[in-house]
């Protein structure tokens, strides 16, 4: 659409259904949407030779793009794989592209999910499923380690949003676990976060959107 003169613009969108037009029209910078919409109003005297033209015109640019190899940008790839290592060498990765390249890095970073983004991305009301997803057990080696660290408001956030019976439950045995070293926290953590990203590719849940983040 942006690539396309307005009257094409126009025209294409004209031809889709309804609901894919007005979600392509919100998807376009506001000065442009406004001018694709004055042009619709243009095109009662376009043949249907001429759409014809215009769409097969548009079909061989699109059959003319490349073939990728993957379906996710480079800042997504790094992102899925930074969210299973630890946060040592998470931290250390993203300090090196901040020297390397430091708009890369940041699209990294709104693409990394970790056991702190939580509270702001996983709704209170899908809690109960990414626990339901988890042994028990490492929940609550996870629970114990972030507890006893600086993610204690999240272990709180997630026992907070889940049946109090089971809140109790994990309670007590964090009490009687004392306390958890760092490595077997750190994976525990990553196994709920593993958890949380298996609900989002099968459509179980959806995170909310951060903050300047683009999907």
């Amino acid at each position: 659409m942006l690539a396309e003169s307005t009257e094409v613009a126009a025209v294409m969108l004209s031809k889709l259904d309804v609901t894919r037009a007005a979600d392509l029209l919100s998807r376009l910078p506001g000065d442009v949407a406004r001018r694709v919409t004055f042009a619709v109003s243009q095109t009662d005297a376009v043949t249907p030779g001429a759409v014809d033209r215009i769409g097969l015109a548009l079909a061989a640019q699109l059959n003319d793009m490349p073939e990728t190899a993957f379906n996710e940008g480079p800042a997504s790839r790094i992102g899925a794989i930074l969210n299973s290592t630890s946060s040592t060498l998470r931290d250390d990765v993203l300090t090196g592209l901040d020297a390397e390249d430091q708009a890369f890095a940041e699209q990294v970073r709104r693409a990394i999910f970790t056991f702190a983004n939580i509270p702001a991305r996983v709704a209170a009301t899908d809690m109960p499923k990414v626990t339901r997803e988890v042994d028990q057990s490492v929940l609550v080696v996870a629970l114990s380690a972030a507890s006893a660290g600086d993610l204690a408001e999240v272990a709180e956030y997630i026992l907070s949003n889940i049946s109090r019976r089971l809140a109790d439950a994990i309670r007590e045995e964090m009490e009687e676990m004392g306390r958890v070293k760092t490595k077997e926290g750190e994976e525990a953590m990553t196994q709920v976060v593993n958890a949380v990203r298996r609900l989002q590719a099968a459509g179980e849940i959806t995170l909310v959107q951060a903050d300047s983040e683009e999907e």
